[in-house]
């Protein structure tokens, strides 16, 4: 993953929660890939992606709120964030959105 591909990924995971950014046609490959990310995450039950993809992205938590509600460290956080970020990224290409 790039630098660039990582910088859309996580501008569109910041955005996704914003009606106007949401509603656009433009970014629908991404709502759907952050979709989707969830649902993985959520039926292969990991409880620190899926929890950190809610806490950070959804629900706009800082990062020291989310390392305390996930009762984790921060190179665990790090670990997440980037496989968060990839699988993101890899649903978003499929829809063609990166």
């Amino acid at each position: 993953m790039t630098a660039e591909q990582r910088k859309k990924t996580r501008e569109a995971l910041q955005n996704y929660g914003i009606r106007q950014w949401a509603r656009s046609p433009a970014n629908w490959g991404w709502a759907r890939a952050i979709q989707q990310t969830q649902d993985y995450y959520n039926s292969i039950a990991d409880p620190i992606r899926a929890g950190l993809l809610q806490l950070r992205y959804l629900e706009h938590r800082r990062e020291e709120d989310v390392l305390e509600r996930l009762c984790i460290g921060r190179t665990t956080y790090q670990k997440a964030q980037l496989d968060l970020l990839s699988t993101v990224a890899v649903f978003a290409a499929r829809y063609g959105a990166l």
